[in-house]
């Protein structure tokens, strides 16, 4: 007891200096949780502003199922921390756990920029398309704001209440420079904005992110609606033919960040976007990633520096992520991976690309950034070259011809080591099987997806679900989408121990086709699933 008595005496006695150099090293929820109201030194250093201006009050959910512990933070901020220091505090991250009450308070006089997290579209709605008092309050004091909508299924209103959210906070929010309106991944929502009148877009917006349902729901934001507009962020999910243009260039022609992304093929890259592009001459930051398929050659280094940068002489950052599919080649020459990238390397743009071909006249070209910020990659095949891409969370790997082998998956553990979400579309079985592997590669190539939370093989041959269950190691798993046959077959009926270690944190399991009606051997071989869905033939 002397001893701990002692060393808070030594910890008390250093100067604010080197306890708040201490104190920086730490969450500010943490430091406000555990210090306010502990004695006069602490509390006094707490309070400042470094630990009160911007809270990210998501971090306590992170505590899991630990929900008498979750209570118990969110009961302590709300009814005695948040009193005290709500003046000093500039930005709020909140999630469905602490929005009501921390939303209540509403005496945040400093309050500028606010971020919420995996909302429902019902509660979205009721905070911001009632005549609800935040919205009073706030609607002319938010100049940020960042709302991050989870949906995964739903009736067609709840597009709707997506789509009348934007315009409501739009007109409502006055003085709003940032908006990010996110529809997070596998979220089933888009907004539909052709159409809305022009008093649903806020002239003050000069930051806008959001994901759309059509290329003519992007082409209507950029119509002279948003006449302050200088940085466009948006995830189209159909880039389809349209005969509507821009009638406006004013907005489009001031644009200095432009980035669209679409993960649905395209057959108007030609047609649509480059057009588009064209007109961006002010661009100085441009991120494209697109699946294009229909041309008669591939997306290669020559064409992007032709066609788009050449055209944009204050562009000074390009990342791009682009795959063109089913090329028709003309020519006698097939394109190497060199043919494709060398032209920008010798502009000294740090890219790399890789080239499938089926026979001599079908194509497929996957060139990208190498030192891209985005967190999602397009399909990649088993020709994908080595690197390292830290900001990537999600990645598809597809090969219908060929069959994807122990050591690609290696490598792909290695050039993603913060991969969160992978599937893999495979119907082909591997060539060696988990069990003839060499010693070599049982000794020092076991795989680890350290950060990897969701897997997909529904879509994949029973090899892939033998290697990740049985020669993988998981330990963060907690989504597994898989053939059910494939589970009894790989767990030996729920019984192998090997398979037991990815098996054990599952919460949520995918099954394809089959109803699952689980008896106990089941639970006990899964003891924390919450969830058992089932998907459709796929």
């Amino acid at each position: 007891m002397q001893s701990n008595m002692n060393s808070t005496v030594n910890i008390l006695d250093l100067c604010d200096e080197m306890l708040l150099t201490i104190l920086n090293k730490l969450d500010n929820v943490d430091v406000l949780y555990s210090l306010i109201g502990v004695n006069q030194k602490f509390d006094r250093l707490a309070r400042s502003i470094d630990f009160t201006q911007s809270l990210d009050l998501t971090t306590i959910s992170s505590y899991g199922d630990d929900y008498s512990k979750i209570k118990s933070m969110f009961n302590r901020f709300c009814f005695y921390i948040l009193p005290q220091i709500q003046h000093n505090i500039q930005c709020l991250t909140l999630d469905p756990w602490s929005m009501t009450n921390i939303l209540s308070i509403e005496n945040y006089p400093k309050l500028h920029k606010l971020t919420l997290i995996n909302l429902k579209v019902e509660m979205a709605n009721s905070i911001f398309c009632t005549n609800s008092s935040f919205v009073s309050i706030f609607q002319h004091q938010i100049s940020n704001l960042v709302i991050m909508i989870n949906g995964t299924s739903g009736y067609r209103h709840r597009w709707r209440l997506c789509t009348s959210m934007f315009a409501q906070i739009s007109m409502k929010f006055t003085n709003l420079t940032h908006f990010q309106f996110d529809l997070i991944t596998d979220c089933i929502y888009t907004l539909e904005l052709a159409g809305l009148p022009s008093e649903c877009y806020s002239s003050s917006i000069v930051h806008l992110n959001l994901k759309v349902k059509t290329f003519n729901d992007c082409l209507w934001l950029l119509n002279g609606h948003l006449s302050q507009l200088h940085t466009l962020v948006v995830h189209v999910e159909h880039i389809h033919n349209t005969s509507n243009i821009i009638n406006n260039r004013k907005t489009v022609s001031n644009l200095k960040c432009f980035s669209l992304t679409s993960f649905s093929i395209t057959l108007e890259y030609d047609n649509q976007i480059i057009p588009l592009l064209h007109h961006m001459s002010q661009l100085e930051k441009l991120t494209l990633s697109l699946y294009v398929h229909g041309r008669t050659s591939f997306i290669d280094g020559t064409h992007l520096h032709n066609d788009i940068i050449s055209k944009m002489p204050y562009l000074h950052r390009f990342n791009f992520d682009i795959v063109t599919e089913i090329v028709i080649i003309n020519n006698e020459y097939l394109p190497t991976s060199d043919d494709v990238r060398r032209p920008l390397i010798e502009k000294g743009y740090n890219v790399d690309c890789y080239v499938d071909y089926l026979g001599t006249e079908r194509g497929r070209c996957h060139i990208y950034s190498v030192s891209s910020t985005m967190e999602r990659m397009h399909v990649i095949t088993n020709k994908f070259p080595d690197g390292i891409f830290m900001n990537v969370r999600i990645v598809y790997v597809s090969d219908s011809m060929h069959s994807i082998e122990y050591d690609f998956f290696v490598r792909i553990s290695q050039a993603f080591p913060l991969l969160k979400d992978l599937t893999v579309l495979s119907t082909v079985n591997q060539q060696k099987s988990t069990n003839e592997l060499d010693g070599y590669e049982q000794t020092f190539s076991i795989i680890e997806y350290s950060h990897l939370m969701t897997l997909d093989l529904i879509s994949s041959h029973i090899d892939y679900a033998k290697q990740f269950l049985l020669k993988t190691s998981l330990p963060r798993l907690s989504t597994l989408g898989i053939d059910y046959e494939h589970l009894i077959n790989v767990t030996e009926d729920f019984t192998s121990n090997t398979a037991r270690a990815n098996c054990a944190n599952l919460k949520n399991i995918i099954f394809r086709n089959k109803p699952i009606i689980p008896g106990r051997k089941f639970f006990t071989y899964f003891p924390l699933v919450l969830n058992i869905h089932r998907v459709e033939n796929c």
